[in-house]
C-alpha cells in the first residue's frame, strides 16, 4: 500500500460531527458519544490534568533555593566606604 495520494481516497468518511452539549467538533457519529464532555453521560467529562492548580498562593511561598544570596560590603571588616 502506498503511502500518498491513492491513500488519500480512503479519508472521505466524517466521523466526528458538532456535539449538543459542548458545541465542539468531537461527537462520533458510530459510538454517538462525544469525546471532549462525554455526552450523552450525565456528568460533564472532566480529567485532572486538564485544569490547572487552583491553590497558586501556596506556591508562591515556596522559597528558590538555586539563587544565591546577595552580599554587600557594608558591616565586613577591610571594607571601603
Amino acid at each position: 500500500m502506498a503511502k500518498g495520494t491513492p491513500s488519500f481516497g480512503k479519508h472521505q468518511t466524517i466521523s466526528h460531527i458538532n456535539c449538543k452539549r459542548c458545541g465542539r467538533h468531537s461527537y462520533h457519529i458510530k459510538m454517538q458519544k462525544c469525546s471532549a464532555c462525554g455526552y450523552p453521560r450525565a456528568k460533564i467529562r472532566q480529567e485532572a490534568w486538564r485544569r490547572k492548580l487552583t491553590n497558586r498562593s501556596a506556591r508562591k511561598a515556596v522559597k528558590v533555593l538555586h539563587m544565591k544570596q546577595k552580599t554587600t560590603r557594608r558591616g565586613r571588616p577591610g571594607s571601603y566606604r
